[in-house]
């Protein structure tokens, strides 16, 4: 192949990196909004905060297919906004509203969550202030990430770096940040391939 003929490839591959990297930042990756999954209002004042880390979560629960985000996001508020029985057998208190920014289910589509302009919440002790929180549907400690799953989970990251300045060095497992095994090791092990 000429030298001419290697710039030209060169040139497509970069200006078609580019024209993705262009519709990820300008809004267009699919995130079904809370209004669209029927979100209830926060029950109580929340904290809010500039975002500056991503921490990654698993729901710790079986992947449920059969159900469809709008439902599981719907549940999940449920539970979050009042006091509920952990598997444990303790009670977490109430939240203001479901504790994650962004939800990915097991077909791979995304939700928004609580509004990223507000703290998450979490039943372990860490210091929350600017942690973007994405949670991904199943028990990473048991199943495997599914492949739809993984490439929104890119998608999203990269959206929301773009969008908030945010380093992919920040990207982070709650496990890094708390005594605790979420998101699980099957999850755990794949984060580094997105710093």
């Amino acid at each position: 192949m000429s030298h001419i003929g290697k710039f030209i490839l060169l040139l497509l591959f970069f200006s078609s990196f580019s024209l993705f990297a262009q519709q990820i930042s300008e809004n267009e990756l699919a995130i079904i909004q809370r209004k669209d999954w029927n979100a209830q209002k926060p029950v109580m004042k929340m904290k809010s905060h500039k975002p500056e880390f991503i921490t990654i979560h698993h729901t710790g629960m079986p992947q449920k297919p059969e159900l469809s985000i709008e439902k599981k996001l719907q549940a999940l508020q449920n539970f979050s906004q009042k006091d509920s029985p952990m598997a444990d057998g303790s009670i977490k208190k109430a939240w203001a509203d479901v504790p994650y920014h962004f939800y990915i289910a097991t077909n791979g589509k995304i939700a928004e969550g609580r509004e990223i302009k507000f703290q998450g919440d979490s039943n372990t002790d860490y210091n929350l202030e600017g942690h973007v929180l994405i949670v991904v549907e199943g028990d990473f400690n048991k199943e495997k990430v599914l492949p739809q799953q993984w490439e929104s989970l890119k998608e999203l990251i990269f959206y929301i770096s773009s969008e908030y300045e945010i380093s992919h060095n920040t990207i982070s497992g709650h496990k890094d940040q708390a005594e605790t095994s979420c998101p699980g090791n099957n999850l755990y092990q794949k984060l580094s391939q997105l710093r």
